[in-house]
């Protein structure tokens, strides 16, 4: 008996000089491993929760993390698109969502909204192109979310809920289906900006020329730091604006509405398509590389780049259409939870995204 207590007393004092080991080999090898073993895991915020956020425009909790997508799921493949001989070594044809993140820090963000949206469709074999504009407070139906509770958002929430569900392919796939969901296009490739890489991109071609319709008074724009506002003021006529001024002007709205601000964004893509085409600019043109290399995300693979790199200087700005779904196509509503949004006039849309397809023809 009394040995049988001594083997006991020996095999615990063992196991404990065992655990021991255990945690500090464990300490040594992945500091801090404990607190990432009882660390809280990510915060599931009921989808009514998360809509009412949303559709007041209020930022997201900081402690909502995405939610990994099903392993079994398999991902999203960027496939080639045909390519057109002799045309710059580009497809046939392409059509590429522009999404503007509405977030001021540098990184890219899953929580932000993609508020500004446009869809440039390219065609190599005829040199010509077409942009189409889509308010972000379109309510429109949302793919793959409806486990999550939520069948209808606003279409600049799509990326969003996209990162946030773990939808297979993110925020981009999430957004390409809803475009094909609710206006039958297939959106081939995107490129996602935010802020800083917006100015980056501005400044690094030294500026951009604006040919500024109507004088620009905006007694609450919101400011570079904080919760606060200030006034933004753009006189009319051509005015060269450097970053800032140019994303200022791509964002203000309280002069008009969200429409016209559609129209300034096409404008501003439209002057600096124009300054990359001007032979001065070649010196510039490692920065703005290396600016969109560093602050912006694409699923273009890089002989897409240069092929569009190669076609644009080709492409007269006559041969440009602009289209825009704009306030006469829309029906204002007002959401259960008190969220302002557009509803889409199908019939009379149909014929500006038929035009959006035809006219590169």
């Amino acid at each position: 008996m009394r040995q049988l207590k001594f083997s006991l007393a020996i095999g615990g004092a063992l196991g404990l000089a065992l655990m021991c080991f255990t945690f500090a080999g464990l300490s040594l090898a992945m500091p801090g491993w404990l607190r990432q073993v009882y660390a809280p895991g990510p915060t599931r915020v009921p989808a009514e929760t998360l809509v009412a956020i949303v559709d007041a425009g209020a930022p997201l909790p900081a402690d909502i993390t995405p939610h990994p997508t099903d392993p079994g799921t398999p991902e999203p493949i960027t496939a080639p698109l045909p390519t057109v001989p002799g045309v710059c070594g580009g497809p046939q044809a392409m059509t590429i969502a522009l999404l503007g993140m509405d977030t001021r820090a540098d990184d890219y963000d899953y929580r932000s909204r993609t508020d500004a949206i446009i869809l440039l469709r390219v065609d190599f074999a005829t040199r010509k192109a077409a942009m189409l504009s889509i308010p972000r407070d379109l309510y429109v139906p949302l793919p793959n979310l409806v486990d999550e509770g939520i069948e209808q958002s606003r279409i600049n929430t799509a990326y969003l809920y996209g990162e946030i569900y773990g939808v297979s392919g993110g925020g981009p796939a999430e957004f390409k289906q809803a475009i094909e969901l609710n206006f039958g296009l297939r959106v081939d490739r995107y490129v996602l900006v935010n802020f800083a890489a917006f100015k980056a991109t501005v400044d690094a071609l030294d500026g951009i020329d604006v040919d500024v319709p109507k004088a620009i008074h905006d007694p609450a724009f919101p400011a570079d730091e904080g919760d606060g506002t200030i006034v933004f003021e753009v006189p009319a006529g051509l005015v060269h604006m450097d970053g800032v001024t140019a994303l200022r002007y791509a964002r203000t709205r309280h002069q008009d509405d969200d429409y016209r601000r559609g129209q300034r964004q096409q404008q501003v893509l439209l002057a600096i398509r124009d300054k990359l085409t001007r032979p001065e600019v070649i010196p510039q043109l490692p920065g703005l590389i290396a600016a969109l290399h560093n602050a912006g995300r694409t699923d273009l693979p890089p002989e897409e780049i240069t092929a569009l790199a190669c076609l644009g200087p080709q492409i007269d700005r006559s041969a440009i259409t602009t289209l825009a779904i704009d306030g006469t196509m829309i029906l204002p509503w007002t959401t259960p939870t008190g969220g302002r949004v557009s509803i889409p006039n199908r019939e009379v849309i149909a014929p500006v995204v038929d035009s959006f397809l035809h006219s590169v023809e």
